[in-house]
């Protein structure tokens, strides 16, 4: 019986250390069809683009600003990359139709191979610097907090921390 109520005594200190004042985000980073998708985690819970931004705005300035630097490059990783996805079906196409009976080689096979590498190569880029930065933006929300625990609060009516004090 000792052992079972030391064990509830235990396990509820420890949920009450764990708990938090504010919530903790996360990022879930997925690839869908042409690009990858980052979703941010309260939980279990996807933010929506209005939630993300009152709580990054909340936050702090410079927070903020590196979740709008991470969604511009995101919008810019998708455009790479829907633009890559037509440059190889251009190509695909232009290397497989039917062409005039020719001893030389077009001119457009190599500019079409080559602008549609350098759009995969960027798209990347621009794909992992995103990711870079809104894992930056998120750990600054949960561990770069300015505001003080609410026991600093002024106007406090409650005990205060230490109630023994020790005189010299």
């Amino acid at each position: 019986m000792k052992k079972i109520m030391l064990l509830i005594l235990f396990s509820s200190m420890c949920w009450s250390l764990m708990a938090q004042e504010t919530p903790f985000l996360k990022l879930n980073i997925h690839k869908n069809f042409l690009n990858q998708k980052i979703d941010f985690l309260e939980g279990p819970k996807v933010l929506s683009k209005v939630e993300i931004q009152t709580l990054m705005s909340q936050a702090t300035p410079e927070t903020a600003d590196l979740y709008r630097k991470s969604v511009s490059k995101q919008q810019i990783a998708n455009i790479l990359s829907i633009g890559a996805f037509a440059s190889v079906i251009g190509t695909t196409v232009y290397i497989v139709a039917p062409q005039q009976q020719s001893s030389q080689m077009s001119n457009l096979a190599w500019p079409l191979l080559i602008s549609s590498l350098a759009f995969e190569i960027s798209s990347g880029i621009f794909n992992r610097s995103a990711r870079n930065i809104a894992r930056e933006a998120v750990d600054s929300y949960n561990f770069g907090r300015t505001d003080k625990p609410v026991y600093f609060e002024e106007n406090r009516i409650d005990q205060p921390i230490f109630s023994h004090v020790i005189r010299f």
